[in-house]
This record gives structure tokens, sequence and C-alpha cells, in this order.
């Protein structure tokens, strides 16, 4: 049976997440065009030349129980759909669709990344237990417009 191509791009950011050197969380974000084209990948962690907290053995949000969504400039990492729309530039993104394995959710800070890179779709799964999630850049416009600390 031919898996669908949320399935297939779903598997492809599961496949990316596991290039994550992050302690938390292992996060992988596909950048597709509309005609089925990857046009970028991206998976959170450091950045270039930066120890991450695998090679430490430490991640201090752990070691702080930093809840999740909160205190971003304490993380060494990079999310992945930053990393995606980096590698990606604004160009490739234009009118793509943005598949994220690792959460069912979008943090503030890459809401307005995805906004601002002129991604159309998000389509976003936790895990392999969990329901697939669709939002609209309309969607994630309207996040930010009800949000008090943004």
């Amino acid at each position: 049976m031919v898996i669908s191509w949320d399935d297939y791009f779903l598997e492809m950011a599961k496949t990316a997440s596991k290039r994550s050197n992050c302690l938390r969380a292992q996060v992988g974000a596909i950048i597709v065009g509309d005609d089925k084209t990857i046009r970028a990948t991206g998976y959170n962690g450091t950045p270039s030349k930066v120890e991450s907290c695998a090679e430490r053995n430490f991640c201090y949000r752990q070691a702080n129980n930093i809840p999740s969504g909160t205190c971003y400039e304490t993380c060494r990492s990079i999310h992945a759909e930053q990393n995606a729309i980096i590698q990606a530039g604004l160009e490739r993104c234009k009118h793509s669709t943005m598949y994220i394995y690792g959460h069912n959710f979008v943090c503030i800070l890459c809401k307005r990344f995805i906004l601002q890179a002129k991604i159309e779709n998000i389509i976003l799964k936790k895990d392999d237990n969990a329901p697939i999630v669709r939002l609209t850049a309309e969607d994630l416009r309207r996040e930010l417009e009800h949000t008090e600390n943004n």
C-alpha cells in the first residue's frame, strides 16, 4: 500500500529528528513545496561548532526544571523549524508546507519564523501514536494576536 504524502513527509521529519543533539526533545522539520519536493530539512540542535548538551551530558533546562515553551534564552539549541527555514531561505519557503515530528504545537518563536518565511501550512505529529495536527498560517496569526506576551 502506498502511504499518503503527509505520512511520507512526517516519516522524513521523524528521521531528521534522530539527528537532534538535544537531551530534552528530538524534533525534525521538513519544508515541502506545493510540487511535493523537499526544500529543506532541520532538527533541533546547537549551532555549528557549539558544544551540545548531549556532548556535555548536561541540560541546563532539565537541571533547573524549566517548563517547555518558556525561557528560550536558556537553551543552547536552535529549533528544528528555525533550522529548516535557515537552510531553505525565504524564496524556497514561500507557499510551502512544514512537516514537524516531535511536537504537537508550534512555540511562539517558531510561529513568528514560519509566518515571516511565508510558509502556508503546518502539519505536526508528536509521536507515532499521536494524531496529526494541521494548522495554517492564518491559524498562527490568530494565535499570535491572542497571545499576551508576544
